[in-house]
């Protein structure tokens, strides 16, 4: 079972996302800011990070920074979602931006072309994958 983590600091957001990527198949970590966040992925590395840009005590910017400075995190993918402004250098960087409010198919679409859904191969892995 492939594990994702949502690090927002909104509690509905992070509930729904929950509870929705759950019963697609998905095991849910979670954290409210970016330090939890990065704590949370020392104990447990996720397959993708879900991340909100704007939360308090370690913004999501700085947390994106850390993971791809870090050689045992800089590979996860990260889904950023955010309803703020996307820099140009964001947008460069190796991070899928989805602005918020986002449609939850675009979301699960996102997430599965990331990593080839909750229990199969990650794309390009060389495992024969279903279309």
């Amino acid at each position: 079972m492939k594990r994702l983590l949502i690090v927002d600091d909104e509690l509905a957001i992070v509930e729904a996302l929950q509870d929705i990527l759950s019963v697609e198949g998905y095991g849910i970590l979670t954290a409210f800011n970016g330090a939890e966040g990065l704590q949370r992925m020392a104990d447990i590395k996720p397959d993708l990070v879900l991340l909100d840009l704007m939360m308090p005590v370690m913004d999501g910017r700085e947390m994106l920074r850390r993971m791809r400075d870090d050689p045992a995190l800089k590979s996860i993918p990260v889904v950023v979602m955010s309803a703020g402004r996307i820099s140009d250098e964001e947008r460069r960087s190796s991070a899928r931006f989805l602005a918020k409010p986002f449609e939850l198919d675009l979301l699960l679409d996102t997430i599965s072309e990331l990593l080839g859904g909750p229990n199969g191969p990650v794309p390009g892995s060389g495992e024969g994958s279903q279309g």
